[in-house]
Protein backbone atom coordinates (compact mmCIF):
# COMPACT_ATOMS: atom_id res chain seq x y z
CA UNK A 1 0.00 0.00 0.00
CA UNK A 2 1.23 3.22 -0.92
CA UNK A 3 2.08 6.18 1.62
CA UNK A 4 -1.58 8.11 0.17
CA UNK A 5 -3.09 5.26 0.12
CA UNK A 6 -2.26 4.71 3.90
CA UNK A 7 -3.39 7.97 5.04
CA UNK A 8 -6.35 7.26 3.12
CA UNK A 9 -7.48 3.61 5.39
CA UNK A 10 -6.54 5.82 8.35
CA UNK A 11 -9.01 8.47 6.98
CA UNK A 12 -11.24 6.27 6.24
CA UNK A 13 -11.22 4.17 9.81
CA UNK A 14 -11.61 7.13 11.95
CA UNK A 15 -14.37 8.05 10.00
CA UNK A 16 -16.28 4.73 11.20
CA UNK A 17 -15.11 5.32 14.09
CA UNK A 18 -16.23 8.61 14.89
CA UNK A 19 -19.71 7.21 13.13
CA UNK A 20 -19.74 4.85 15.98
CA UNK A 21 -19.14 7.26 18.77
CA UNK A 22 -22.02 9.37 16.78
CA UNK A 23 -24.57 6.47 16.77
CA UNK A 24 -23.54 5.58 20.55
CA UNK A 25 -24.24 9.52 21.47
CA UNK A 26 -27.31 9.61 19.56
CA UNK A 27 -28.89 6.18 20.81
CA UNK A 28 -27.71 5.12 23.53
CA UNK A 29 -28.62 7.29 27.02
CA UNK A 30 -26.72 5.35 29.23
CA UNK A 31 -23.51 7.01 27.01
CA UNK A 32 -24.85 10.67 27.16
CA UNK A 33 -25.07 10.08 30.97
CA UNK A 34 -21.51 8.71 31.26
CA UNK A 35 -20.32 11.32 28.93
CA UNK A 36 -21.84 13.90 31.46
CA UNK A 37 -20.08 12.40 34.12
CA UNK A 38 -16.80 12.22 32.45
CA UNK A 39 -17.27 16.03 31.76
CA UNK A 40 -18.15 16.70 35.87
CA UNK A 41 -15.12 14.51 36.84
CA UNK A 42 -12.75 16.31 34.42
CA UNK A 43 -13.89 19.72 35.66
CA UNK A 44 -13.34 17.79 39.45
CA UNK A 45 -9.72 16.78 38.34
CA UNK A 46 -8.81 19.89 37.36
CA UNK A 47 -10.12 22.25 39.96
CA UNK A 48 -8.29 20.19 42.73
CA UNK A 49 -5.00 20.29 40.41
CA UNK A 50 -4.71 16.00 41.28
CA UNK A 51 -1.12 14.84 40.32
CA UNK A 52 -1.12 13.44 37.38
CA UNK A 53 -0.76 9.34 38.11
CA UNK A 54 -3.93 10.06 40.00
CA UNK A 55 -5.41 11.98 37.16
CA UNK A 56 -4.51 9.27 34.70
CA UNK A 57 -5.48 6.08 36.78
CA UNK A 58 -9.18 8.29 37.27
CA UNK A 59 -9.16 9.28 33.56
CA UNK A 60 -8.75 5.53 32.47
CA UNK A 61 -11.29 4.08 34.47
CA UNK A 62 -14.11 6.48 32.93
CA UNK A 63 -12.45 5.65 29.30
CA UNK A 64 -12.69 1.97 30.34
CA UNK A 65 -16.57 1.96 30.85
CA UNK A 66 -17.27 4.51 27.89
CA UNK A 67 -15.20 1.55 25.84
CA UNK A 68 -17.31 -1.11 27.64
CA UNK A 69 -20.75 0.55 27.13
CA UNK A 70 -19.98 1.25 23.51
CA UNK A 71 -18.89 -2.70 22.94
CA UNK A 72 -22.30 -3.44 24.73
CA UNK A 73 -23.73 -1.19 22.18
CA UNK A 74 -22.45 -3.35 19.26
CA UNK A 75 -23.20 -6.47 21.04
CA UNK A 76 -26.87 -5.37 21.17
CA UNK A 77 -26.84 -4.01 17.41
CA UNK A 78 -25.75 -7.25 16.64
CA UNK A 79 -28.24 -9.53 18.19
CA UNK A 80 -31.11 -7.73 17.33
CA UNK A 81 -30.20 -7.81 13.85
CA UNK A 82 -29.64 -11.69 14.44
CA UNK A 83 -33.11 -12.52 15.59
CA UNK A 84 -34.89 -9.74 14.44
CA UNK A 85 -37.81 -12.16 14.20
CA UNK A 86 -36.76 -15.73 16.03
CA UNK A 87 -36.06 -14.79 19.53
CA UNK A 88 -33.82 -17.20 21.32
CA UNK A 89 -32.96 -17.71 24.74
CA UNK A 90 -28.76 -17.21 24.36
CA UNK A 91 -29.40 -13.74 22.57
CA UNK A 92 -30.98 -12.36 25.61
CA UNK A 93 -27.70 -13.96 27.72
CA UNK A 94 -25.47 -12.41 25.40
CA UNK A 95 -27.60 -8.60 25.76
CA UNK A 96 -27.14 -9.16 29.89
CA UNK A 97 -23.72 -10.16 30.01
CA UNK A 98 -22.74 -7.40 27.89
CA UNK A 99 -24.99 -4.74 29.82
CA UNK A 100 -23.04 -6.70 33.30
CA UNK A 101 -19.69 -5.39 32.10
CA UNK A 102 -21.16 -2.07 32.04
CA UNK A 103 -22.25 -2.35 35.32
CA UNK A 104 -18.89 -3.68 36.54
CA UNK A 105 -16.81 -1.08 34.74
CA UNK A 106 -18.95 1.50 35.92
CA UNK A 107 -18.95 -0.22 39.64
CA UNK A 108 -15.08 -0.45 39.45
CA UNK A 109 -14.63 3.24 38.21
CA UNK A 110 -17.01 4.20 40.99
CA UNK A 111 -14.60 3.19 43.42
CA UNK A 112 -11.61 4.34 41.90
CA UNK A 113 -12.87 7.47 42.01
CA UNK A 114 -13.80 7.35 45.54
CA UNK A 115 -10.63 6.46 46.68
CA UNK A 116 -8.48 9.26 44.38
CA UNK A 117 -11.22 11.90 45.03
CA UNK A 118 -12.69 11.39 48.15
CA UNK A 119 -9.70 12.57 50.52
CA UNK A 120 -8.97 15.82 48.57
CA UNK A 121 -13.13 16.49 48.23
CA UNK A 122 -13.48 15.43 51.98
CA UNK A 123 -10.84 17.89 52.66
CA UNK A 124 -12.14 20.56 50.27
CA UNK A 125 -15.38 20.84 52.40
CA UNK A 126 -13.70 20.86 55.92
CA UNK A 127 -13.08 17.20 56.85
CA UNK A 128 -9.14 16.93 58.04
CA UNK A 129 -7.20 15.12 55.14
CA UNK A 130 -6.69 12.04 57.37
CA UNK A 131 -10.95 11.62 58.07
CA UNK A 132 -11.21 12.14 54.33
CA UNK A 133 -9.00 9.77 53.22
CA UNK A 134 -10.34 7.07 55.85
CA UNK A 135 -13.59 7.96 55.24
CA UNK A 136 -12.99 7.43 51.24
CA UNK A 137 -11.22 3.78 51.70
CA UNK A 138 -14.05 2.82 54.24
CA UNK A 139 -16.88 3.50 51.42
CA UNK A 140 -14.69 1.73 48.84
CA UNK A 141 -14.93 -1.06 51.44
CA UNK A 142 -17.94 -0.82 51.53
CA UNK A 143 -19.59 -0.48 47.86
CA UNK A 144 -16.99 -3.64 47.12
CA UNK A 145 -18.32 -5.80 50.11
CA UNK A 146 -22.23 -4.56 49.08
CA UNK A 147 -21.54 -5.24 45.15
CA UNK A 148 -20.43 -8.80 46.18
CA UNK A 149 -23.11 -10.02 48.22
CA UNK A 150 -25.62 -8.50 46.19
CA UNK A 151 -24.23 -10.80 43.28
CA UNK A 152 -24.18 -13.48 45.91
CA UNK A 153 -27.65 -12.96 46.60
CA UNK A 154 -28.83 -12.67 43.04
CA UNK A 155 -26.88 -15.73 42.00
CA UNK A 156 -28.59 -17.51 45.26
CA UNK A 157 -31.86 -16.62 44.35
CA UNK A 158 -31.30 -17.53 40.18
CA UNK A 159 -30.47 -21.01 41.34
CA UNK A 160 -33.10 -21.36 43.64
CA UNK A 161 -35.70 -19.95 41.48
CA UNK A 162 -34.20 -22.76 38.28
Amino acid sequence: MTRAGSRQALRQALAFALEGLRYAARTQRAFRIQLVITAVVGVILLGLRMPALESAVTVLSILVVLVVELINTGVEVVVDLLVERNHHALAKVAKDVAAAAVVVAAAGAAVVGLLILGPPLGSALGLGAGTAARWSRIGAVVALLAGAGALLWIGARGRSSS
